[in-house]
Formats: structure tokens, C-alpha cells, sequence
């Protein structure tokens, strides 16, 4: 079950990002990180790209991951998930929709 989520994601188009940190790669860790992008119209400005990132952090021994969600480089909402399986999945996907980026 434990690779359930990181296939699901990657073949969203998640990208696995260089783990670093020694005491993630102890944990058999894995990072997987999303990007979009969209142009939109601002008041008194006019159009910008706003863009709009989820990155996954997955401790593989444990089952358990960390999702981070950013709009324009800052960061809004994070969130621990004891478990790496379909309804984590379906919880990344339900966050993204409701900030207006399609999966």
C-alpha cells in the first residue's frame, strides 16, 4: 500500500525531488513536488501568473507523508496523513480542485 500514493501521484505528472536531508534518506523518504500555473486578471494591475504548488513528503518505512501546498511561493496549508493510500490521494486532488487547478 505504501507505493500506492507515490505511483497515483507520478502519474499525475509529480516529479520526485532530490532528498538531501540524511535523516530522510534514513527514513526511505521521497519527495514528489507539482507545479501549476495560470494567468489571471488583477484589479488595478492587470494580468499575472499565479502559480500553485503541492509538494508530498513520503516516509516510506513508516507509511505516513507530509503535504504542503503553496500559492506564488507561499506556503498556506500543510498537513500530516497517516496513511499513503487512496483517500490521501483523493485529499491532494479535492485541495487542488477547490483552488482552481484541474489534476
Amino acid at each position: 500500500m505504501k507505493k500506492v500514493l507515490v505511483e497515483m501521484l507520478k502519474d499525475k505528472g509529480f516529479e520526485e525531488q532530490p532528498v538531501e536531508n540524511e535523516i530522510l534518506k534514513d527514513c526511505d523518504g521521497l519527495i514528489l513536488q507539482r507545479e501549476w500555473s495560470k494567468e489571471i486578471e488583477v484589479l488595478w494591475h492587470g494580468s499575472m501568473i499565479q502559480t500553485f504548488t503541492v509538494r508530498v513528503f513520503v516516509n516510506q518505512k513508516s507509511g505516513i507523508c507530509h503535504v504542503a501546498y503553496s500559492k506564488d511561493g507561499r506556503e498556506y496549508k500543510s498537513r500530516w496523513y497517516d496513511t499513503v493510500g487512496k483517500r490521501t490521494y483523493n485529499a491532494i486532488v479535492e485541495t487542488a480542485r477547490c483552488a482552481g487547478y484541474d489534476f
